[in-house]
């Protein structure tokens, strides 16, 4: 799988947000405290040190409600990467010129590498911005050293030392952002994969739910709805079960393609008078289903007849037809107005029972279960 380097650059920038404000919140609390131990220490308010400890708690603060302010309000990344560029720079030259403070009294270069370390850490960005961002700050550092440092055993100790710590950081923040490269790289597979197993398990559903043949729902889709609406309270419920009529003697005579475009054309009238009012569902064979919430039973008794009336004007041919020159329906009611979930194979069978009498009255018509 290909990252983009938008897809890249966008997630590390919103990391590199976050864990810039813990640096920044790092900063401030430890030179707070470098401020306070120095005032007693020293007995002095004012000296270079604190001066430089007051400078960084400024710019830290400063930063860190450009941050919120710039997040919450107006989100511009870009700008915000600009920002985290801009501290963590001055946050260097600011430890290269504690440490060239330091050559008078201390001669260590402690304070520039933990900034160096700390930023190789907490700032996640491809290797040739990493060695950019460090590289002025280093210069700056190197070359004054040679300049306030006049013992050239210190000097040539801390060049050793600075390019250990550079040789460090530059190694440890190309495999920092290999490693989270490559763990975004996967989560963006595991999410493109889980992605694919949703439609496919999507599709699965659907296959397993809709007949094939008809493209509504089947008897499991049926009771899947069933299942989802009904409940556990008793429910007014109306099942209309409707048959092709003679379908055997049509498939005898067209064959059974012919019969299976027939079953198609059925369903698409049975769906379309549906509508979005009544579930309707490929009962099996010819048979078909709809399932009514809290219909009466004169309104049932309309829907059905209007049913029997459009499948015949539809003028469907029927030669071998025994009963009808055109394909027709005939169609048997059961309604229970306390139906559970459990009574819904006796509601089947009344209207099943229904059916058979409507057959038995010259079909194309509509029964009620007594």
């Amino acid at each position: 799988m290909d990252v983009s380097i938008q897809q890249i650059s966008k997630k590390f920038n919103i990391d590199n947000i976050h864990r810039a404000k813990y640096f920044a919140w790092i900063a401030i609390m430890l030179e707070s405290l470098l401020i306070v131990l120095n005032i007693v220490q020293n007995k002095a308010i004012w000296n270079y040190y604190l001066l430089f400890y007051i400078l960084l708690l400024v710019f830290s603060a400063l930063f860190l409600v450009l941050l919120y302010v710039l997040d919450k309000r107006f989100y511009h990344y870009k700008l915000m990467k600009i920002a985290i560029w801009s501290y963590y720079w001055f946050t260097l030259m600011w430890g290269a010129s504690i440490t060239l403070l330091d050559q008078s009294s201390y001669g260590q270069v402690t304070a520039y590498l933990i900034n160096l370390l700390g930023i190789a850490v907490m700032y996640h960005v491809r290797l040739k911005y990493f060695v950019l961002l460090q590289s002025i700050p280093t210069f700056y550092l190197l070359g004054g050293l040679l300049i306030v440092q006049s013992d050239s055993a210190i000097v040539f100790a801390h060049f050793i030392n600075i390019t250990l710590f550079i040789i460090i950081s530059v190694v440890g923040s190309y495999f920092i952002y290999r490693g989270y490269y490559k763990m975004f790289e996967q989560e963006q597979l595991l999410l493109q994969k889980n992605n694919q197993l949703t439609f496919v398990n999507s599709d699965l559903q659907l296959l397993a739910t809709h007949d094939e043949l008809t493209a509504i729902p089947n008897r499991r889709g049926l009771y899947d709805y069933v299942e989802a609406t009904m409940g556990e309270e008793p429910r007014h419920i109306t099942a209309v079960l409707l048959d092709i009529d003679a379908f055997k003697y049509f498939n005898d005579y067209y064959g059974h393609l012919e019969g299976d475009k027939v079953l198609q054309e059925v369903a698409a009238i049975l769906k379309e008078l549906a509508g979005e009012h009544y579930f309707v569902a490929r009962f099996g064979g010819e048979e078909f289903i709809y399932l009514m919430f809290d219909v009466e039973r004169k309104t049932t008794m309309h829907f059905a007849n209007k049913i029997c009336n459009v499948v015949e004007q539809r003028r469907i041919q029927h030669k071998a037809s025994p009963f009808f020159p055109y394909v027709t329906v005939s169609i048997g009611i059961a309604t229970n107005p306390f139906c559970k979930k459990d009574d819904l194979h006796q509601l089947f069978q009344d209207a099943d029972t229904a059916l058979y009498n409507a057959k038995k009255a010259g079909r194309n018509r509509a029964e009620l279960s007594i």
